[in-house]
Formats: structure tokens, C-alpha cells, sequence
């Protein structure tokens, strides 16, 4: 029954029918999605992206009960049982969970030290674990039985993003243009800076990072810090202070901009009279602006040439997508 059952939505999926005449027609005119907003736009790609991720999930995962239940056949055995030792896992070392929760403290309430946690980490880890295992698993499925799978990820409208004014990496007309939006106290924006940075160390002028302010925060400290980075580009300093922010994301206050001044050495009279005016709120309102009128839904929010990057934030993923753009 599940098989029919499963068979029967794949039918509903794949027989829906484009929508070549359109989105909808008003007063007797068609419209399109390039005529809605590009924030529009974003949100119609986001729910597609979404559905597609979906989908594509419930196949694998039929794709693996198929897997299993051959195996089961194949060895007299329970389909509980192949697929548990399937998956199994080793028991994570004290040295994994450390490493775990140090990579991860950011987003964990300083009042959980690592021995009240270690069990709950352990779990964590080894779910990780047998995800990984999983999925490396589908991989040889694939490959063995030739799976082919009739899915096609939606392509991401090209978006038009204002950059001027806002700091930057890179040669101006680079082939590649990365523009992020970000907030310094989201942990995901740190992954997303410390891949960006070797990013662009590794191909420098073939790729321009333009970064603008998102700060979602409501505790006002990211927006603060971000008013800061731009008093710090005043004096030469911009990408300095950027990086300290984010390596120091775990202690930021609302003092963290004075304290990183002068850390920086900057002249500290000069970046407070900053401060205090209005220079540095008005390009981070610019950027929450600009980032609201194109769709930004949260942080970090990364177009590659236009396109909206749904991928993971590390180094290797993001390498992977700005050398096929490169191509």
C-alpha cells in the first residue's frame, strides 16, 4: 500500500502542468512572475525550493526502503534489522563531542557547560553520523541500481542588487560578484564569514564580495556593532573590525564597538563622533532597506551574479558554486 500510495503523488507531481500562460491574468492582461517584485520573486523561488527539497527527500527516502527491503530478502532478515546495522554507528569519543561543542558554543547559553550537555551532544553527533552514513549510502544506491530521478531544481530569479557605497572585496567587474547580507550575532553568518574570507583570498580579483548589514537581532547589539564597522572604514579599518566582530561573536555587547576601536588602534575620538552621528546608521538602514526590497528573509543571505545561493555555507560548497560560475 505504501509503494501505491507513493507511486500515485509521484503521478500528481510530474502531471502538473507548467504555467506557460502565466501566473494569473487581470483586466484581461497576463502577468508573469517577472512582473511581480523581485522580493515577490524570492518568495515564490523560496516556496518552490522548498517544495522541490521535499520532494526530492520523500524519493531518497523511497529509494532507501527499496534498498533495504532487497537486502532484507537477500539475507532472511528483518527489514528493522538491515536497515539498524546499515546505519549503525561507533559511539562518539569524548574528543568529538568536545569538538562539537566548541565549534557550536556560540549558539549555546553560557549557563551549559560541556558535562551538563554531553549527553544531549552525544545524540546529536551521532544522528550526524548516521545522516552522513545515509547519504553516502544513497550515493553507492545510485550509482549500483542507476537511479535516475525526474526532478529539476527551480532556477532562482537574478536579482539586482544596489551595492554602491557598501564595503568590498575584489576587482569592480569581476566575473563573479558574491553579495551577502548578514547579521555579526547570527552563528550562521560566522560559518558563512570564515568560508567567505577564504573564498576570496583563493580567487581574489576573479571574485568581488560586496557585504551589506541585515541585523535581525532584536537585542539591537549586531546593529550597533554593525554602525561601528562603518566609523572603523573611516580610518582603513573596515574588513579589520568585520572579522574581529565575528571571531568575537559570543562576547558581543553594546560596547563592542568602542572596545574593538581600540583594539584596532583607531583614533578614538574620531570613530566616537562617528559613532554618535548619523554616517554609520545611515548605510546599515540602506542595507536593511535594499535587502528587504530584493526578499532577504534571514541571515546569511548570499546571491551568486544575482542568483539567491541555497546551498551550505561552507568553504568547499561555496568554492564549488563560484567555480561553475567561473566556467
Amino acid at each position: 500500500m505504501k509503494h501505491l500510495y507513493f507511486a500515485s503523488l509521484l503521478a500528481v507531481i510530474f502531471s502538473t502542468p507548467a504555467l506557460a500562460q502565466g501566473l494569473f491574468s487581470y483586466g484581461g492582461k497576463t502577468y508573469t512572475d517577472k512582473d511581480l517584485s523581485p522580493a515577490q520573486q524570492q518568495q515564490i523561488f523560496e516556496i518552490a525550493m522548498q517544495n522541490f527539497e521535499q520532494t526530492k527527500s520523500a524519493v531518497d527516502s523511497f529509494i532507501f526502503d527499496l534498498y533495504v527491503e532487497e537486502e532484507a530478502k537477500k539475507q532472511n532478515k528483518s527489514r528493522a534489522d538491515v536497515e539498524k546495522k546499515l546505519l549503525e554507528v561507533k559511539e562518539p569519543s569524548d574528543k568529538a563531542l568536545k569538538a562539537w561543542y566548541e565549534s557550536n558554543k556560540s549558539r549555546i547559553p553560557p549557563t551549559y557547560q560541556f558535562d551538563q550537555i554531553k549527553g544531549e551532544i552525544a545524540k546529536i553527533v551521532s544522528q550526524e553520523e548516521m545522516k552522513r552514513k545515509r547519504d553516502d549510502l544513497l550515493e553507492k544506491i545510485r550509482k549500483s541500481k542507476k537511479v535516475t530521478v525526474a526532478l529539476t531544481a527551480p532556477s532562482a530569479p537574478v536579482v539586482s542588487v544596489n551595492v554602491e557605497g557598501f564595503p568590498a572585496k575584489g576587482k569592480e567587474g569581476a566575473k563573479v560578484t558574491l553579495v551577502e547580507f548578514a547579521d555579526f550575532q547570527c552563528p550562521h553568518c560566522k560559518q558563512a564569514s570564515e568560508s567567505l574570507k577564504k573564498v576570496t583570498d583563493k580567487f581574489k580579483d576573479k571574485v568581488r564580495y560586496v557585504f551589506l548589514d541585515f541585523p535581525i537581532n532584536p537585542s539591537g547589539i549586531s546593529k550597533a556593532v554593525a554602525e561601528g564597522s562603518h566609523c572603523a572604514a573611516e580610518q582603513g579599518k573596515y574588513w579589520e573590525y568585520h572579522y574581529k566582530a565575528f571571531d568575537g561573536q559570543s562576547t558581543l555587547d553594546k560596547e563592542t564597538p568602542l572596545k574593538l576601536a581600540k583594539e584596532l588602534k583607531l583614533d578614538e575620538a574620531k570613530f566616537k563622533s562617528c559613532f554618535d552621528g548619523t554616517k554609520g546608521k545611515a548605510i546599515v538602514e540602506k542595507g536593511r532597506m535594499e535587502g528587504e526590497r530584493i526578499g532577504v528573509s534571514g541571515t546569511p543571505y548570499l546571491l551568486i551574479n544575482g542568483r539567491r545561493y541555497m546551498g551550505t555555507h561552507t568553504y568547499e560548497a561555496i568554492v564549488k558554486e563560484v567555480e561553475t560560475s567561473l566556467k
